[in-house]
């Protein structure tokens, strides 16, 4: 897990539902990164906390790739969270059945709930006050959201955001670092994802783990409009200019390309949401 100034308020929520909601193997580390010289000593009395001091702020990428190299080094597959995420119960156990993929839980940016009473609402971005610690409702919300589904589900979708992830030690062996090109964020989670599906591991989100993800709290909810533009024309350069204008058109824009995919006759692996074999066909085909 990351946290900066902008946003040390959630780390602490974070943590307290991580380590309510999750169990820990005595051979797990969970490593904390400081990323700009924020106060971090309440953290201290989750026993199983390493606090990483960064000497300097790192982008996303590279603080990911940081993580990356110890668990490359260690062996391990690699969960990486970001800090404004709370945890329901047992969000972890699918994640850990799953070794052969990425995986991601479900959260509020793809299925959006209220509790029965209505005094939770979960919307695609929250602030900390829209949940007010409700967490036996949220709770509740997993619980009824798993049980509207089979088990052990997988699903794709044309945006899969790296704010929860695990990354299986044998693909880290294999697609290596996030590629740190795109700067302060923004791309590098697509890249990362493009890269696996040419090596022939998939990006899915799985239906049984369900958390809360308030939502750029640490990117464009801190940035001024025109930071936050100077930042999303870096990122859809670097990412034009490495994988070409139709695939920034489909994952990146994001708008405008069925006629790319009639083209390419694979609009049927867009209905069928089958993006890694999509993202295998446009690269052949181009």
């Amino acid at each position: 897990m990351v946290t900066l100034k902008s946003s040390n308020f959630y780390t602490g929520y974070a943590l307290k539902s991580f380590f309510n909601n999750t169990e820990i193997d005595h051979k797990d580390e969970f490593l904390l990164i400081d990323n700009d010289g924020c106060t971090t000593d309440k953290f201290s009395t989750f026993k199983k906390i390493k606090i990483i001091k960064n000497k300097h702020p790192l982008n996303f990428a590279e603080n990911v790739n940081q993580i990356i190299d110890i668990a490359l080094e260690a062996k391990k597959d690699l969960i990486f969270l970001t800090n404004d995420l709370i945890f329901t119960k047992n969000w972890v156990k699918p994640l850990l059945l799953n070794s052969t993929t990425i995986s991601i839980p479900s959260n509020n940016q793809i299925f959006q709930y209220h509790s029965d009473c209505g005094n939770l609402k979960l919307k695609i971005t929250m602030n900390f006050d829209d949940f007010n610690e409700n967490y036996n409702l949220l709770d509740d919300i997993a619980t009824k959201h798993k049980k509207k589904f089979k088990s052990h589900q997988k699903f794709q979708t044309l945006l899969m955001p790296f704010s929860c992830f695990k990354i299986p030690y044998k693909i880290l062996c294999e697609v290596g670092h996030l590629d740190t090109s795109y700067g302060n964020g923004g791309g590098e989670d697509v890249d990362y994802r493009i890269r696996c599906a040419i090596k022939g591991h998939d990006v899915n989100f799985l239906i049984d783990s369900y958390l809360l993800h308030f939502h750029g709290k640490s990117t464009w909810e801190i940035e001024t409009k025109d930071q936050t533009e100077e930042r999303n024309k870096k990122y859809i350069k670097v990412f034009s200019e490495k994988w070409g204008s139709d695939m920034t058109q489909i994952f990146i824009l994001r708008r405008d390309f069925f006629n790319i995919l009639e083209k390419k006759g694979i609009k049927n692996l867009f209905n069928e949401g089958k993006f890694g074999d999509l993202i295998r066909k446009m690269l052949q085909k181009s």
